[in-house]
């Protein structure tokens, strides 16, 4: 398992759009690619939230001030071990300063356009 750290910014490495009310993430670049995923409540709420100009700890402090009474116990792991699957399943990256997220990972890809972002992702190396 990935040891994840509050001090780490997170941030997307896959591109998705909403279908619905439900965010479908395209996994082309990682080890397990080609899929498409979709994820429970919780694991998209991180998903969404790796803008990768927040640090772990600043979300779970966010994430804390939205329960009445406090933050729960325990919520700092439970959100540690969800960033940490999503890290394993190759859709996040941790990195030690803030780093803006490329557009086509910002933004939902039905929304771009489609030869932009090829080119966008072209100059970053992701795909010939």
């Amino acid at each position: 398992m990935i040891t994840v750290s509050d001090q780490a910014y997170f941030s997307r490495s896959a591109t998705w759009h909403r279908l619905g009310d439900q965010v479908m993430v395209h996994d082309s670049f990682s080890p397990k690619a080609p899929r498409m995923i979709t994820m429970e409540p919780w694991h998209e709420t991180v998903f969404m939230a790796a803008d990768g100009e927040r640090t772990i700890g600043q979300f779970v402090d966010y994430m804390g001030a939205q329960y009445e009474g406090g933050t729960p116990a325990g919520l700092r792991e439970q959100i540690h071990g969800l960033i940490a699957v999503l890290l394993d399943e190759g859709i996040l990256r941790l990195h030690s300063e803030a780093k803006p997220l490329p557009p086509y990972f910002a933004t939902d890809e039905f929304k771009q356009d489609p030869q932009v972002t090829a080119a966008q992702m072209r100059a970053d190396g992701l795909i010939k």
